[in-house]
């Protein structure tokens, strides 16, 4: 496929998941890998989805607004704004204010085979989340 077709592929990702249903089946490669900052890689669609719920449920709300897409070969580079509600009293076990509104700006790298996401790897604003959903103050 051509960069112009990948970057649609990584673009109706995160479209369909403002929509609240992903077609994971069609998007993501059965043995994809995710690569995430606080955690070793995970293999395999279930694996990759059940990531994606993680969010889901924590941030129901989840919006994501695509900044700039960048494609190269194989590779799709996505500059974009997480924005949501953060649904739980607890992020990577410290405690928060249920109920924050948050907008953290990511970057995720995307790897496509024939069409579907085979790799993922991101790099996330955890510190600007955690002071906005009150896991964390700034010094004063």
């Amino acid at each position: 496929m051509s960069a112009i077709e990948n970057k649609a592929v990584v673009q109706e990702f995160y479209d369909q998941w403002n929509a609240g249903t992903i077609d994971f089946e069609r998007l993501v490669d059965a043995d994809v890998a995710n690569h995430q900052p606080d955690r070793d890689p995970e293999r395999g669609l279930d694996n990759f989805r059940r990531a994606i719920q993680g969010v889901v449920t924590a941030v129901p709300d989840s919006k994501w607004t695509t900044i700039r897409l960048i494609a190269e070969g194989d590779l799709v580079v996505c500059h974009n704004t997480w924005s949501g509600t953060y649904g739980g009293d607890v992020f990577r076990g410290i405690p928060t204010v249920e109920g924050s509104r948050f907008s953290v700006e990511h970057v995720h790298i995307y790897r496509l085979t024939e069409g579907r996401i085979a790799e993922h790897w991101v790099v996330r604003d955890d510190l600007g989340m955690m002071v906005q959903i009150g896991a964390v103050s700034t010094p004063k």
